[in-house]
């Protein structure tokens, strides 16, 4: 799962700037499994707003519910 995951963040045109990410838990309850991951963006170049990251975080978001997968 983790796999199919990071590509879709390296999918999502945000690979540039998520510098690291990491699965930090998995929950299971009433059949179903939960992860949570931390995500780093950084640029070299200026420092990211608000904006820019909640627009790149709607793109993955959007590319994990294409899988079918739910976003919470």
């Amino acid at each position: 799962v983790w796999e199919k995951i990071a590509t879709t963040l390296k999918c999502s045109g945000a690979n540039e700037l998520v510098v690291r990410h990491a699965l930090f838990d998995t929950f299971k309850k009433d059949g179903r499994v939960s992860y949570a991951f931390r995500l780093i963006f950084q640029s070299m170049e200026k420092t990211l707003t608000d904006t820019e990251i909640n627009t790149i975080m709607e793109k993955i978001s959007a590319d994990i519910k294409a899988t079918g997968w739910e976003v919470r």
